[in-house]
């Protein structure tokens, strides 16, 4: 069996130039999912960017459904890296931050 770990993360995208800006999440929402060969309900988000729509997709990719185009129009999507994020609207480089989770535990109710 195939075993691979990952864990969501969540990237504030934000474009200096235009003000474009986007809140994603890639990897897995749970990270003590393992990747299995029966393990039907995996979930690998990735994000893409729809240049028809000038703006990012966040998809499943392991979902039967996902083809590879933009939802509202048909085209084809474009897999983007945190690395080379570039903006959809006017293709500057853009500022890629990581979201810091929220905390699971409430120091008032201890």
């Amino acid at each position: 069996m195939l075993g691979i770990l990952y864990s969501v993360k969540v990237y504030d995208f934000g474009c200096p130039s235009c003000g474009f800006e986007s809140r994603n999440q890639i990897g897995s929402p749970d990270g003590d999912q393992i990747l299995t060969d029966v393990n039907t309900e995996f979930a690998q988000y990735k994000l893409y960017a729809c240049l028809k729509e000038k703006k990012f997709v966040g998809a499943n990719v392991l979902d039967a459904t996902f083809d590879g185009k933009c939802p509202s129009d048909g085209s084809a999507l474009q897999e983007v890296t945190t690395e080379e994020a570039r903006c959809p609207r006017c293709n500057t480089k853009l500022k890629v931050e990581e979201s810091k989770p929220l905390s699971t535990s409430d120091s008032a109710a201890e």
